[in-house]
């Protein structure tokens, strides 16, 4: 069995002042306000990292390991691919300026490499990981070769996650690195 994280005994305290998960979908309103506090450098609570963390490898679990993907047909539409973000979380904003938020209308393909080496990793896969929740077709993922446990401990996000979080999420983080499609 996947393992995953009880977020029913995770309880939010009363000081938190960040965004909240209304029951338990994670909503458009809930990754703009997760933005924000990353730009404040805060973190979104555990239980809410948690929560799309079990959500996304449920969903990485129903996939198959080459992505059939479906480009637009409007010569308009755009379909950004990139590659190697690295930990860049105001590069990724950056590339969402330049070619629009991800969206069922305006695809993203994402080829690995989302963390490590940048200081701020944490922030750009959970960005990525929420967005793919609110648009399980517009945003889409490959694992490359920075999503792997050892790739993690030599190159810094294992440490990261243990410094802004802590070494169950990192295990959860593990998973659903191992559950991203290939291709």
């Amino acid at each position: 069995a996947p393992f995953v994280l009880d977020v029913e005994k995770m309880e939010v305290e009363s000081s938190y002042n960040g965004p909240h998960i209304e029951g338990d979908v994670v909503t458009l309103d809930f990754v703009h306000a997760m933005i924000e506090r990353f730009k404040d450098q805060k973190m979104i609570h555990r239980k809410y990292v948690a929560m799309i963390l079990n959500q996304v490898s449920e969903l990485f679990g129903t996939l198959p390991n080459c992505l059939p993907l479906k480009c637009p047909t409007d010569s308009e539409a755009p379909f950004t691919v990139c590659g190697d973000v690295h930990g860049q979380f105001y590069d990724l904003l950056n590339i969402f300026s330049l070619n629009g938020e991800p969206s069922e209308e305006r695809p993203y393909l994402f080829n690995g490499d989302f963390v490590d080496r940048g200081s701020f990793s944490l922030e750009v896969i959970m960005t990525l990981f929420a967005y793919k929740l609110v648009y399980p077709t517009g945003l889409n993922l490959t694992r490359g070769n920075h999503e792997t446990k050892n790739m993690n401990k030599i190159y810094g996000f294992e440490g990261e996650v243990q410094h802004k979080l802590d070494n169950q999420v990192m295990r959860l983080f593990t998973q659903c690195f191992c559950r991203i499609p290939l291709c």
